[in-house]
């Protein structure tokens, strides 16, 4: 049976953050937080990045490998508290329920929109995206503070963005069933809804679905 990843990112009221925070204190504490977030980043980038050789030289993976590698890092790096289903469920209800400018959304059969994007725009890029491998849950002051490293990572010059869009679609082309995916919305989407978010003084959120 084939299965769909499903990448929402949506504006939200300033109420519903609260009573999702209030309602699920846990996992809402989880989500968007990068595992053991006391400590140094360095022992999850070593989930991401290719190990190294006894001799300290790069293990030197196959394209393929890499994108496995680093598909099973974002999955194990995500909130997978017990309630976090339920969680992305009452939050996909206060979102914006039809396409609009408030809204992005990444359906990939077999597919990790965010993942993508992640691999497409490298590490180091990616970790000034919100929140954590595309799950964030963000108030008003949140989303503002959080917008300049979002737009430093996404607003690409013209050869910066056909090597994303190239890496994007090497990335689909391994782990997804879907060859016509809009590689340019991925890219735009998010960015777009933090800015309307920003503009209209609302919260945003990130959520990260399979069916």
């Amino acid at each position: 049976m084939s299965v769909m990843g499903v990448w929402v990112v949506g504006v939200v009221a300033g109420d519903a953050v609260g009573e999702a925070r209030r309602r699920f204190p846990e996992v809402a504490g989880a989500h968007g937080t990068w595992p053991e977030p006391s400590v140094d980043l360095s022992p999850w980038r070593e989930r991401f990045e290719p190990a190294g050789f006894f001799d300290g030289t790069p293990e030197r993976l196959s394209r393929t490998d890499e994108i496995v590698r680093f598909a099973d890092a974002v999955d194990k790096a995500r909130n997978d508290k017990a309630e976090v289903d339920e969680f992305q469920d009452h939050l996909l209800h206060t979102v914006p329920q039809q396409e609009s400018e408030g809204l992005f959304c990444a359906a990939v059969p077999r597919g990790d929109g965010a993942a993508a994007l992640m691999w497409g725009l490298g590490l180091d890029t990616a970790l000034r995206l919100p929140g954590c491998c595309g799950q964030f849950l963000l108030d008003t002051t949140q989303v503002r503070a959080a917008l300049p490293a979002a737009e430093q990572a996404l607003v690409l010059s013209p050869p910066r963005r056909a090597h994303v869009a190239a890496r994007i679609r090497l990335w689909l082309d391994e782990m997804a069933d879907d060859p016509n995916h809009d590689i340019d919305e991925l890219i735009d989407g998010p960015l777009r809804v933090l800015r309307y978010a920003a503009r209209r003084g609302v919260g945003a959120v990130g959520l990260t679905l399979w069916y």
